[in-house]
């Protein structure tokens, strides 16, 4: 099947294959969904989080600015949410700030391409927060504001996205341009997450 006939979903799918798997192996999220991960760990992953979240989102906002489309992300911003997970831990959000390597988004095609990893994050998240209550009891309330985010909307939040990006599944520099700005998100957040201490190496 040729990219002209493929839509723009599964092209970004299909092309962060491989960066999405890295991902799901990063140790701090596979000892995450384990049922002894220390909570220093889980303060520690929030701020890195937060670090990302924070300037990922204010170069959004800085092109929905300049830019306005139509889709409505205002609800969206997960910064917010993580505001509140640091808050709950007594954790100052001035000492999490580290600078990762994200050019300023200057097309369309690019911001789709960041929201593709941002919003398909939600759906990890949403299965997280489930683990996360059960095995520790953080909730909404309690800590994982950022892990609950859309909670039982999450799929209708998806797919409302998913329309969206798809009807521009025919506009070819658009889709190149969003795949590699998909795959440069998902590599910051592969690399904040390994420049931040994994739980098994701290002992070493």
């Amino acid at each position: 099947m040729s990219n002209q006939s493929t839509d723009l979903r599964t092209r970004l799918r299909n092309a962060t294959a491989p960066l999405h798997s890295q991902l799901d192996q990063q140790p701090l999220l596979v000892a995450l969904l384990g049922h002894d991960f220390p909570l220093a760990d889980y303060q520690q992953l929030l701020g890195t989080y937060y670090s990302l979240y924070h300037q990922l989102e204010a170069a959004i906002k800085r092109y929905l600015t300049q830019q306005p489309i139509a889709f409505d992300y205002q609800q969206r911003y997960k910064t917010p949410l993580l505001l509140n997970d640091l808050s709950y831990w007594h954790i100052k959000p001035e000492h999490l700030l580290c600078q990762i390597a994200l050019p300023e988004i200057t097309s369309l095609g690019q911001l789709l391409g960041l929201l593709y990893v941002l919003e398909g994050s939600t759906l990890g998240a949403n299965f997280i927060a489930q683990h996360l209550k059960l095995s520790y009891g953080y909730t909404r309330s309690t800590g994982s504001d950022f892990f609950s985010a859309y909670g039982e909307q999450t799929q209708s939040h998806w797919q409302s996205f998913i329309t969206y990006i798809n009807s521009f599944s025919d506009q070819t520099e658009l889709a190149t341009q969003a795949i590699v700005s998909a795959c440069l998100g998902f590599a910051c957040f592969n690399q904040a997450l390994t420049d931040t201490l994994a739980p098994s190496s701290k002992s070493l």
